[in-house]
């Protein structure tokens, strides 16, 4: 193998890890209960959307009634250890909130 081919081969690698790495792993399957079983969809609906919407790295979140506190948290947590990937817990902590002012809650 030439020199050449080794940097491709390299740069393809990194690429291919980089790309791997950057992928959240898909958030906990909830059971929710308490709420009206016929509204359940709609409300999860809107609530993965509000998640994933929801920027916890910005400071002006902090003061969101629904989400201030969880987006405060995931911030300190991200500053506490940069290098971990807790996309998937802070969108479920995200989730909860919302689906808990939707009178839902996960079962034990």
């Amino acid at each position: 193998m030439t020199d050449r081919m080794k940097v491709w081969v390299a740069i393809a690698g990194a690429a291919l890890l980089a790309g791997c790495a950057s992928q959240d792993p898909p958030p906990p399957e909830i059971v929710w209960i308490g709420g009206d079983p016929s509204h359940l969809a709609a409300d999860k609906a809107v609530c993965e959307k509000d998640s994933l919407n929801n920027d916890y790295n910005s400071a002006a979140g902090y003061s969101d009634p629904r989400y201030g506190p969880t987006n405060a948290m995931a911030a300190q947590i991200n500053r506490d250890a940069p290098l971990a990937n807790q996309h998937a817990a802070i969108r479920a902590a995200g989730m909860a909130a919302c689906m808990s002012d939707k009178g839902w809650k996960p079962q034990d």
